[in-house]
């Protein structure tokens, strides 16, 4: 990125952070989707039937309410409104149709998948399908609200292969703070205690791993808004005995650095492991990159 270009957008997020709490969350929900439909390629395929599920979408949003849809995969939610996850999985169909591509070619029945920062289960739901009866998914979502969003989501489409965990995941145990997000409930994170903050128990993966005799996993879904490095290092033990595990990180810097850390030492800590980072085309297809970039990255071990 040329100096200008950061600047400009260092500016960008600096008058956002100044004007954000007086705008209300609403507006702020209908920007990001503004933003979405302008600057993405969500819109350049299926047009007609992607428009038709963003405004009805955007109906339900604008009126307050619950929105009820159906992925073309036949799958049910209900979410709460603004949820930025929740709007791109209705429209194209996958949270984020490119890795979808790559995970189903990598997730076989049986397989075990791990998803932690679960959200309403926009990523739960299709593996519990791939995964099939003699697989397991384990889904990890800390905040309570969301949480019973994601249950209301598993009991409405008879899922009986997914254990849900209402709890926070890092590098110890004990408890945190975390702080509800009502423009984008799936930017909920840990915060510190205020009167917008209810407190939660946090875990480890390897202490979960534990708990539910989980003798190998195949794939970790990690996005957790900036907080992935203290879940990786709490989830040695299983990353050591996985040798062929899948990560799957979604990195962005400026989340990150709320708990004092880059996504650089995310990335390094990940190398020191054994893992080379990728990025998917659209495909679904993995191909090796020099530097693990911001966003999705896809971790192997090959």
């Amino acid at each position: 990125m040329h100096e200008k270009q950061s600047n400009t957008v260092d500016s960008e997020r600096s008058l956002k952070k100044k004007i954000t709490p007086f705008v209300p969350s609403r507006l702020l929900a209908l920007y990001s989707k503004y933003r979405l439909i302008n600057e993405s390629d969500l819109f350049n395929e299926k047009k007609t039937e992607r428009w038709k599920r963003a405004l009805s979408f955007l109906h339900s949003e604008m009126r307050g309410r619950d929105i009820e849809f159906t992925s073309p995969d036949g799958l049910s939610y209900v979410s709460m409104p603004n949820n930025y996850s929740s709007f791109v999985t209705c429209v194209a169909g996958a949270r984020d149709p490119d890795i979808w591509r790559f995970i189903s070619k990598n997730l076989k029945p049986g397989s075990v998948f791990v998803d932690a920062g679960a959200n309403i289960g926009t990523y739960t739901l299709p593996a519990s399908k791939l995964v099939g009866p003699t697989g397991r998914v384990i889904s990890f979502e800390a905040h309570p609200t969301t949480f019973r969003y994601l249950q209301r989501n598993l009991e409405k489409n008879h899922v009986i292969n997914t254990t849900a965990v209402n709890i926070a995941l890092g590098s110890q145990l004990g408890s945190v703070d975390i702080q509800f997000n009502e423009s984008n409930p799936g930017e909920t994170c840990i915060s510190k205690k205020s009167s917008a903050t209810i407190e939660v128990e946090l875990s480890t993966l390897d202490a979960m791993i534990d708990r539910f005799e989980i003798g190998k996993i195949d794939y970790i879904k990690i996005d957790v808004e900036g907080f992935e490095y203290p879940v990786i290092k709490g989830s040695a033990r299983m990353i050591g005995k996985n040798r062929d595990v899948i990560i799957q990180t979604e990195l962005e810097e400026r989340h990150a650095e709320r708990y004092g850390h880059s996504i650089k030492e995310t990335a390094d800590h990940l190398i020191h492991l054994g893992f080379n980072p990728y990025k998917v085309n659209k495909e679904g297809d993995p191909a090796r990159i020099r530097n693990a970039a911001f966003g999705d990255v896809i971790w192997m071990r090959r």
